[in-house]
């Protein structure tokens, strides 16, 4: 019952969280639409799915620490999983520099619009969930 309550709050704690954030995104889209300043909104809609990603991983790293196998770093899962995925996130934004895009993420830049925000939640999650022991992972 208490690991009941637990997620439950959980859950009462992420829909305040989105609400929070998308709330502060309809303040930074309305002046960006008065100033014609797009930079701090480019900015949080980078930052955003990470950081939602990351809260996902919470109760994750929560029962790790309790458990004492929070101490290190899984660097192969962060580097096939999280690396990639980040590149994917930034994808819009690289499109519009001189960095060369493989044909994966050019598809994304260029046609969908939910992917930078899917991969840049699985990248926040994925660097919380590399937080623990290698013992854990095998």
């Amino acid at each position: 019952m208490k690991r009941l309550l637990f997620h439950l709050g959980f859950a009462v704690f992420l829909i305040a969280a989105m609400m929070g954030m998308l709330s502060i995104r309809g303040g930074l889209v309305d002046q960006a639409e008065m100033e014609f300043e797009v930079v701090p909104l480019i900015i949080f809609d980078l930052v955003f799915p990470v950081v939602f990603g990351m809260l996902f991983a919470l109760p994750f790293l929560w029962r790790r620490y309790r458990e004492h196998k929070s101490k290190g770093f899984m660097w192969p899962e962060f580097i096939g999983i999280g690396v990639p995925s980040l590149f994917v996130a930034v994808s819009h934004w690289l499109y519009f520099t001189n960095f060369p895009l493989n044909p994966v993420t050019r598809f994304f830049a260029m046609h969908a619009i939910n992917g930078p925000i899917l991969f840049g939640f699985i990248f926040g999650f994925t660097l919380i969930h590399s937080i623990r022991k290698r013992e854990d992972a095998e």
